[in-house]
């Protein structure tokens, strides 16, 4: 009877797995990514805080966690809007001080450094990182602004300035061009950030 009962038992598991409807599974599946959201959203957060600590690479921490966010936002467009909605209103608060350029205040004025390219800065924008290094400038602005406007205030500018156009990735939270022109590359790069808030990237390569 026993060895009966046992055979029964693969059977019974199957026909009950069966019985679970197909709504189950799929609440079932968000729960799960949403949990593997939070991971990922947690470990950046923490990477940032951690880099955020040692004063003497401040900005390289800041640059690393800005790659972070921009390559989570490649991979999975929304991801940080859906893991939010898990997350309790103390811990969202602690992730966005920690996090860049989430829902962070505007810089009061222009940091340091000069614009790069042929296009002049979207109004309403403020340069809030600048880099040079070899043949290389990258000039980062933050504003809030129209994240459509600013997109063909960039590509009519550089078609204007008779610079060849490529698209590298768009999605509804980032898109990423290239501009080729005068000896030079830009690559352009428009993040959309917390409420109204996005950010402009220009890296130039010149030849």
């Amino acid at each position: 009877m026993n060895s009966v009962k046992r055979e029964r038992l693969p059977a019974q598991a199957a026909s009950r797995l069966k019985g679970i409807r197909s709504r189950t599974w799929m609440i079932l599946g968000a729960a799960v990514l949403a949990f593997i959201g939070l991971l990922i959203w947690a470990v950046i957060a923490a990477l940032s805080w951690l880099f955020s600590q040692v004063a003497t690479v401040s900005d390289l921490g800041k640059r690393f966690a800005d790659d972070a966010v921009t390559q989570v936002e490649q991979i999975a467009p929304g991801l940080r809007e859906q893991a939010e909605q898990w997350v309790p209103a103390g811990v969202k608060d602690q992730a966005n001080r920690w996090l860049p350029m989430v829902g962070a205040d505007l810089p009061p004025a222009d940091v340091s450094g000069t614009d790069v390219g042929p296009v002049s800065r979207f109004p309403g924008l403020v340069r809030s990182h600048f880099t040079h290094e070899g043949k290389i400038n990258e000039v980062r602005y933050t504003g809030n602004v129209p994240f459509a406007a600013v997109l063909a205030y960039y590509v009519q500018g550089f078609a204007d300035a008779s610079y060849a156009h490529e698209v590298i990735s768009a999605t509804t939270s980032i898109e990423q061009h290239r501009f080729k022109g005068n000896g030079e590359s830009i690559d352009f790069s428009l993040l959309r950030h917390q409420g109204a808030q996005i950010e402009v990237r220009l890296r130039l390569s010149s030849s």
